[in-house]
């Protein structure tokens, strides 16, 4: 099906298909706080939720990448 980027508002699992990762990757990065992934557009409960332009125009960084130093 995949992630629609039409929608209003991806979830985690959106998330994780459009990266090609796991929910739990997607939950790490975020508990993480180390920039792996973009703050949030909106909480939908404790449910983070992001727009589709959010997440498609974010630049991960590259594997291997230190994320701990800013």
């Amino acid at each position: 099906m995949g992630a629609d980027p039409e929608a209003d508002y991806w979830t985690v699992a959106d998330v994780a298909e459009y990266w090609r990762v796991s929910e739990a990757t997607i939950r790490t990065y975020r508990s993480r706080g180390r920039g792996e992934l973009p703050k949030e557009d909106r909480m939908f409960g404790r449910s983070p939720a992001w727009k589709p332009a959010t997440i498609i125009d974010f630049v991960r960084p590259g594997q291997g990448a230190r994320t701990d130093l800013h």
